[in-house]
């Protein structure tokens, strides 16, 4: 018995020691130069959380955007081994938006955060468009119902309804990047595997581009039609240079840690 109390007695004797090796290290490194240089510029570097906009009349969402904080103590251990102060080595932490997309994923997301300058576009079966944005080095979304050989710059919307393609398709997919298109994909088992659930506003078409031209801002999604020639295709691509937005793959456009 007095052995473990012995054994249970050093441990203990470690553990403050640890302890208090600790406080003490994180008392020098907040009295430290390259630490009250990291505080001083925290403030700058802030962002307050923006909440997702709920549409309930319409089961709609539009994400969010989670703030930043500078993380004081993993700044400091990042450039401690330099000696001195660089902002490129801040550490942040992310803080969630009491409204967040990934609370609510049962609602139709109808474009991406407007304040990040992006859009997306998707290709529902027309595959002329498709190889033009490869061959263009575009990023798009492709709508498929079979696991396919994915080009480099489409990412994938899960549109299978037999549940098995559709889960075969899903291990294929990261946790961000799990997508479903609405009117084309089995919604009860996107939903049911907690997937991002898409209802873009604008779908181009060969009779609609001034229409589409005019609906075009920050965060749109833009399904393109199987029947839709790259010609006007073309159109919209420059109007999208014009105002100066970026194409975005889906899962970048609505990442509420984005920007």
């Amino acid at each position: 018995m007095r052995k473990i109390f012995e054994w249970v007695g050093g441990f203990a004797l470690i553990a403050f020691s640890f302890y208090f090796t600790d406080r003490v290290s994180l008392m020098v490194a907040n009295k430290s130069e390259l630490m009250q240089s990291i505080k001083a510029v925290s403030a700058t570097y802030k962002t307050t959380p923006v909440d997702a906009i709920i549409d309930n009349e319409n089961n709609s969402i539009i994400p969010g955007k989670y703030g930043k904080i500078v993380n004081d103590q993993e700044s400091y251990l990042n450039m401690h081994d330099f000696g001195s102060f660089n902002e490129n080595y801040l550490i942040f932490d992310f803080v969630k938006p009491e409204t967040s997309l990934n609370d609510n994923k049962d609602k139709f997301i109808s474009s991406g955060n407007p304040s990040n300058r992006n859009i997306s576009l998707i290709i529902n079966d027309n595959h002329e468009t498709a190889s033009f944005l490869n061959s263009s080095k575009i990023q798009y979304n492709i709508v498929t119902d079979k696991q396919v050989t994915k080009e480099e710059y489409a990412e994938i919307i899960n549109a299978a309804t037999d549940k098995n393609e559709f889960n075969a398709i899903g291990k294929t997919l990261s946790e961000n990047k799990k997508i479903c298109l609405k009117g084309v994909s089995d919604i009860d088992l996107c939903k049911k595997n907690s997937y991002y659930l898409i209802d873009p506003i604008l779908e181009l078409d060969n009779n609609n581009y001034v229409e589409i031209k005019n609906g075009l801002n920050p965060g749109s999604i833009i399904k393109i039609g199987p029947n839709t020639k790259v010609e006007n295709v073309k159109l919209l691509l420059s109007e999208i240079k014009y105002k100066d937005l970026n194409i975005v793959h889906i899962s970048k456009l609505i990442d509420e840690k984005e920007g």
